[in-house]
């Protein structure tokens, strides 16, 4: 965590005139030495094919090397187990509709992150954003005078209604920062907290089914998702899709996106423009919840068909794993999502033939994570030599 070093004066003075500081705006923008996020956001400002591919590459093939030792020490064969995973995302009735479906809300909430993160924008709070706008699309949608209407116009009011609901709930966030400078990080992160509350109230009291004998809310009807014709996946699969050339078009073209770079890249570009940078920061935040919003109602009305407390399953968290090894870029995100669902689904099929704790699957993603991460510091090691 970034530790101002400047005076307080100092630093509001430098939002307020538009430039977006480097170091000491609490956890907004951090030090490029003092943060991970940080060093993968400065290097997706260019297009380095070593930085970007190699070492993503490099990290992944070693993460399954260590988790293949991992994984004798439990007393598997490590290549059987790979074949089990390969088998079950491939090779299973399902296994490509599972893992797509799986990797439908990871993919969502990693492209807000990701936007967020490439102006150095450091939100964790996507699963509070995800669960607050679940509650709030499942109750649009269940309302009286609204649960009759039509399945096409249901769907467009509960995704319409979750998007303004996640961006609402993290704009809280941006609030907090602009008015009284709290730490985002730590707002965003207490905001998740509440945001869980917010779900244990509204499927005991506020949206609950009365003929449930368990906390649930009310069942969706035709707002719930139709499925890709010949397959098992839901459509909101190709709504998450759909949304990387958006974001890849708003980064690369839009103005908002040419303001998101110079904020990550260059503050100073923010300043000759005369675009205060805190503006910059309300909108990615509000880009972020309203994707993580998203993601909240696809999975409910795609997937369960209700909202219960189990809701909250951390794809919020799992989603900033997606980011990084995505490098912040929205190809690269979708990679990453179809890669990690792919090894949830995988693990499970192998974990059903085997003794292997079903914990393994996210023990190899964060060795990934660890692996790229190392990857990245010895590429910045031996560049500082140079």
């Amino acid at each position: 965590m970034t530790v101002d070093a400047r005076p307080p004066d100092d630093d509001v003075a430098m939002v307020e005139s538009g430039v977006a500081p480097t170091e000491g705006i609490g956890a907004v923008t951090a030090s490029s030495s003092e943060t991970v996020v940080d060093g993968v956001a400065r290097r997706a400002a260019g297009f380095d094919v070593l930085s970007m591919v190699v070492i993503p590459s490099i990290g992944f093939v070693v993460a399954l090397v260590v988790g293949g030792v991992l994984i004798s020490l439990i007393g598997e064969q490590p290549l059987d187990v790979y074949a089990d995973v390969v088998d079950g995302v491939f090779f299973a009735p399902r296994g490509l509709s599972d893992t797509a479906t799986a990797a439908t809300p990871l993919l969502l909430i990693a492209l807000g992150y990701a936007f967020a993160y490439r102006a150095r924008v450091f939100t964790i709070g996507a699963e509070g954003q995800y669960v607050v706008a679940a509650a709030a699309g499942v109750g649009a949608v269940t309302a009286p005078g609204l649960r009759d209407l039509p399945g096409l116009p249901l769907v467009v009011v509960g995704l319409v209604t979750a998007a303004v609901a996640g961006a609402a709930w993290s704009a809280i966030c941006a609030v907090l920062f602009v008015r009284f400078r709290a730490n985002v990080v730590i707002s965003s992160l207490m905001l998740v907290y509440i945001g869980q509350a917010v779900l244990q109230w509204a499927t005991r009291v506020g949206i609950r089914d009365p003929e449930s004998f368990v906390p649930a809310s009310r069942d969706l009807g035709s707002a719930e998702l139709p499925t890709v014709p010949g397959t098992s996946v839901h459509v909101g699969f190709v709504l998450a899709v759909a949304m990387v050339p958006v974001m890849t078009w708003v980064l690369a073209r839009h103005r908002l996106g040419f303001r998101v770079r110079a904020l990550g890249h260059n503050p100073d570009a923010l300043d000759a423009n005369d675009v205060p940078a805190r503006s910059i920061i309300v909108a990615v935040l509000v880009v972020a919840g309203a994707l993580a919003g998203l993601a909240g109602f696809v999975e409910i009305a795609g997937v369960n068909g209700r909202l219960n407390d189990a809701a909250s399953v951390g794809y919020g968290f799992g989603a900033i794993i997606v980011a990084l090894v995505g490098r912040l870029h929205p190809v690269g995100v979708l990679i990453a999502a179809l890669l990690l669902g792919g090894l949830d689904i995988g693990f499970e099929v192998a974990a059903r033939s085997s003794d292997l704790p079903t914990s393994m699957a996210g023990l190899v993603q964060v060795l990934i994570v660890v692996f790229v991460v190392a990857g990245d510091a010895l590429l910045e090691r031996r560049r500082g030599l140079h």
